[in-house]
């Protein structure tokens, strides 16, 4: 087994490849990895735990994963309140409202991170699309957050402005699932790829 040291790729085989299918880094990027000897006792298997969990994390997939579930949540707590009339579930999706603006930040980051890491910056259209929903979510999350501080009884007035709330809550679960679509497209092809 070869891995690349730019990005990562796995290849199978007696010699590592003339160019990684993922970053295109020459044979000479790629390192023999050894097989791992295991041990039973407890520390050292914590150890190889530690160690695969250090070699491996992605803080991105961790990152993103808190604004793609809190969105769907959120919007179902102000659909629920919109049917039922139940008021605290909109002060709950209002709070993860504010988790999700803080989040995006961070979110936008660590993918900015792994793209310049994996993809050294490609502008290909997935990662154009990405940048651009990632941006539109945030702008429109933030844009939210700042009309329910404003005008806490948003819900409860109802009316066209209650509506167009509603609205841009959709708008934002709509970029996040276009968002984990496109990151769901590179993750595949990454793994078709070894």
């Amino acid at each position: 087994m070869w891995r690349c040291t730019v990005c990562g790729y796995l290849h199978e085989g007696d010699t590592p490849p003339e160019l990684c299918p993922l970053c295109h880094a020459t044979a000479d990027k790629f390192e023999l990895v050894e097989p791992v000897v295991r041990s039973h006792s407890f520390v050292s298997m914590f150890r190889e735990e530690f160690r695969q969990l250090r070699e491996t994390f992605a803080p991105h997939a961790v990152s993103a994963h808190f604004p793609a579930a809190l969105i769907p949540t959120c919007v179902l707590f102000l659909l629920i309140t919109e049917v039922c009339g139940y008021l605290p579930l909109e002060f709950a999706a209002f709070a993860l409202l504010v988790v999700i603006v803080i989040s995006i930040p961070l979110t936008m980051l660590t993918g900015f991170f792994l793209w310049n890491k994996n993809y050294h910056r490609a502008r290909s259209a997935i990662f154009k699309k990405k940048i651009v929903l990632a941006w539109a979510l945030f702008l429109v999350a933030l844009a939210t957050l700042i009309w329910r501080l404003v005008t806490p009884d948003l819900l409860i007035n109802g009316g066209a402005g209650a509506a167009f709330y509603l609205l841009l809550n959709l708008m934002m679960l709509v970029c996040v699932t276009l968002l984990g679509h496109y990151g769901g497209m590179l993750i595949s092809a990454k793994r078709k790829q070894r």
